[in-house]
């Protein structure tokens, strides 16, 4: 009796023990047993590293050699990766804020969304006029694109998501509300300044609800003082955003005001 043919859709796929050559867990390309022979390996030592991606044999079975040749071989991609995200990065970051860097809190929330997005809250930074909240978002979202994951993100003011979702000719609004409500990290800026109709309540509560329940993280700003959010929102929304978010106080005078 032959052995039970097994689909290729239910076979166990190609596979490197990541945490073994001390990389980061992500998407990545495999090299070919080829590419170890271009490196000066043996064939040898290719048909290990082909056994080991096979799950025939574990990443000790393979000689350091080969084990070298594979951390090389992910950590260009990562270094390919990360160069991709800050260019990208660099190109969508508007010039006012183009030099922004990090703190260590940012780098924290950053690293935490690139390994699992559906276990971080998201961050209401709140503050007077001019203490710096949206350089300070934009300094998380240069963190987002400093992990090399690759994650997507939109930035928008509260008055512009109001302005690409109103309903007009010819223009598909839906699908417009579709991706922010998918993209990876989405910084809403100015939450709350912008003045509240019936319409803008519910499209700003659809938004961070649908985020919500699929554990999109989020960056929010806003004016309007903690104490303040459930008059100026709105209960829905001010209830979800306490829910969903941790919150940064950012305290100080109005720096605009001081370099005018």
């Amino acid at each position: 009796m032959t052995d039970a043919w097994t689909p290729p859709s239910k076979r166990n796929p190609l596979r490197a023990d990541l945490a073994g050559l001390g990389i980061p867990e992500g998407q990545y390309r495999l090299p070919s047993p080829d590419a170890y022979l271009d490196a000066g390996g043996s064939r040898d030592g290719a048909a290990r590293i082909d056994a080991h991606f096979h799950n025939e044999i574990p990443l000790t079975d393979l000689q350091p050699a080969e084990i070298a040749f594979l951390r090389t071989y992910f950590n260009r991609q990562i270094e390919e990766q990360l160069a991709k995200t800050l260019a990208h990065f660099n190109a969508a970051v508007p010039r006012r804020y183009a030099k922004v860097e990090p703190d260590d809190t940012a780098h924290i929330w950053a690293k935490a969304v690139a390994a699992d997005a559906d276990d971080v809250q998201s961050l209401l930074i709140v503050g007077p006029t001019g203490t710096g909240k949206t350089h300070y978002a934009y300094a998380v979202l240069k963190a987002v694109a400093e992990t090399g994951r690759g994650l997507s993100w939109a930035a928008l003011t509260a008055a512009d998501l109001y302005a690409s979702l109103r309903p007009r000719p010819n223009g598909d609004s839906e699908a417009e509300f579709t991706r922010l409500a998918n993209i990876d990290v989405l910084f809403l800026d100015d939450l709350g300044a912008a003045k509240v109709t019936e319409w803008t309540e519910e499209v700003t509560y659809r938004l961070i609800n649908r985020r919500y329940e699929q554990c999109k993280p989020s960056l929010f700003t806003s004016n309007v003082p903690p104490a303040q959010l459930r008059d100026a929102l709105g209960e829905r929304i001010s209830s979800r955003l306490v829910e969903m978010c941790e919150r940064v106080v950012l305290k100080g005078h109005d720096r605009r005001r001081g370099a005018a």
